[in-house]
């Protein structure tokens, strides 16, 4: 057959066709004998075949490919159709998608415009202080009256606290300190309460970390008790409140009560130096190892973007100091090191006088009164020097406007209010900072020592520069009424 073409005559065909039949039957009768397989039960004869028979199966192929075409075409159409309606309803999820996010983020954004609002934050702060108030004292009640209550009191305050120390840090960009080891003795001290009351190691782990590193962390990181702001208040009580109730657990509480609750503090009778420092080492290598690998190895790329952690702000900081001097110029990666082991003698060192707390209640007290002292001097630092000063700076302008517009002949503008008066920022006046990092330092502000910082906004001045306010009206006043006098004689 492939020696057929369709351009031969009728007659040259038909003896092909015989010389075909003729040598290609023989043979195939043969094979199908000899293979013992059955004759079919129809065969056409090969010189029946005409000439449109041969022209009709030579034409069967070309149908074939065009059927077969025919079906890749419709069945890519078909194909091309469902991927448009695909790609159409993930469009349309996108968007409303977009939608939502869009809906989301300005719902977000009235909200905290709502909440920066000088009036809301007013009132905010004056809440916050009140709370703070009420805080310590139903934490000296407890203390006294009901002490087996207050490890739940603990625990409901960082129950609502620490989602707004997440949420404050994260829009602030400082989630990264929620890495430090004080976050981490507070998830293990309410592990322990909570989860393993009758594991005696984690007992004394819990207690030798929070008298030790979280207890000094007051006064080395000058943590200020500022009632009427919630962050200073959290990062007060975060590391006051776990000694305290350690403290409340050891001396505090019945001895039937204790070995029924808090087994593994009964079980803990005398307290060894260096079993605490073993196991508060193990709990230490655990933290940093798990800071290392999910802050200083995966977050590297954000950290040198901008982003603040503690190990970032101690070399800034302390940058001009001897020790921040020679850490800082060891080459990478040895001040990352440098930093763990420098904070990892600084543990050990503070927990020296572990035992001594230990074994007495009254030298305990004293430690524990002695660290909320601190943290309240430092607030009253907070509110005597950076308030005062600034207000005295905002007064004195005042009163130089007041007397400039009283020597002029010109009509006074109207007296701006003291909490919108523009404020110079120099590097050795004392400023308000609106930064509640744990690590900020109180009595110098000077702006190197706080990088990043921007000013707290002024609506929390005294309740003083109402009364300022007034006797500035009074003084324009008076000078308004002298002016109009003169003019007239």
């Amino acid at each position: 057959m492939s020696e057929l073409s369709v351009g031969s005559s009728p007659e040259l065909l038909a003896t092909d066709l015989r010389k075909f039949s003729g040598s290609g039957s023989t043979s195939s009768a043969s094979s199908t004998i000899d293979a013992g397989a059955e004759t079919p039960a129809y065969e056409v004869p090969l010189d029946r075949l005409s000439i449109l028979d041969v022209l009709e199966n030579l034409a069967l192929s070309t149908r074939i490919n065009q059927i077969n075409h025919t079906v890749r075409r419709k069945g890519g159409e078909i194909k091309g159709l469902a991927l448009r309606q695909r790609d159409r309803v993930l469009r349309g999820r996108e968007e409303d998608i977009d939608r939502l996010k869009r809906r989301f983020l300005t719902s977000l954004a009235r909200f905290e415009a709502k909440w920066e609002d000088a009036h809301v934050v007013s009132q905010r702060e004056k809440l916050a202080f009140a709370f703070g108030l009420g805080n310590v004292f139903a934490s000296g009640l407890l203390l006294g009256a009901h002490p087996e209550w207050f490890h739940v009191w603990y625990s409901v305050q960082m129950g609502y606290l620490m989602p707004i120390r997440i949420y404050s840090f994260r829009k602030r960009s400082y989630q990264y300190f929620l890495a430090d080891l004080c976050y981490f003795v507070n998830v293990l001290l309410l592990v322990w309460l909570w989860i393993f009351p009758g594991s005696r190691m984690l007992f004394l782990s819990t207690y030798c970390l929070s008298y030790g590193t979280l207890a000094w962390a007051v006064i080395t990181w000058r943590n200020s008790l500022v009632l009427h702001s919630i962050d200073k208040t959290t990062s007060a009580l975060i590391h006051v409140l776990p000694p305290v109730v350690l403290h409340c657990i050891h001396f505090r509480l019945d001895d039937n009560y204790k070995a029924r609750r808090f087994a593994g503090a009964a079980r803990l009778k005398s307290l060894s130096l260096w079993e605490g420092m073993l196991w508060a080492s193990f709990w230490y290598a655990i933290w940093q190892t798990l800071y290392h690998i999910f802050i200083t190895i995966r977050r590297k790329e954000k950290i040198k973007a901008g982003y603040l952690t503690s190990f970032e702000w101690l070399r800034r900081s302390y940058k001009d100091t001897k020790l921040g001097i020679f850490v800082n110029s060891l080459p990478e990666p040895f001040p990352v090191l440098a930093f763990t082991f420098i904070q990892f003698g600084y543990q050990m060192l503070t927990m020296i006088p572990c035992p001594l707390w230990y074994h007495s209640k009254y030298l305990s007290a004293t430690f524990v009164f002695a660290i909320f002292m601190v943290a309240s001097y430092n607030g009253a630092t907070y509110y005597i020097d950076v308030f005062g000063r600034r207000f005295q700076k905002e007064l004195g302008k005042l009163q130089t406007d007041v007397a400039t517009w009283h020597n002029s002949s010109s009509p006074p503008t109207p007296v701006t209010s003291p909490r919108n008066i523009p404020i110079d920022v120099k590097s050795d006046q004392l400023d308000v900072v609106d930064e509640d990092v744990d690590a900020i330092d109180l009595t110098d502000d000077k702006e190197n020592g706080k990088p990043l910082s921007t000013l707290m906004p002024t609506a929390s001045a005294p309740s003083n520069i109402e009364k300022a306010e007034m006797k500035t009206g009074t003084i324009m006043n008076s000078s308004l009424v002298a002016s109009e006098s003169k003019k007239s004689r």
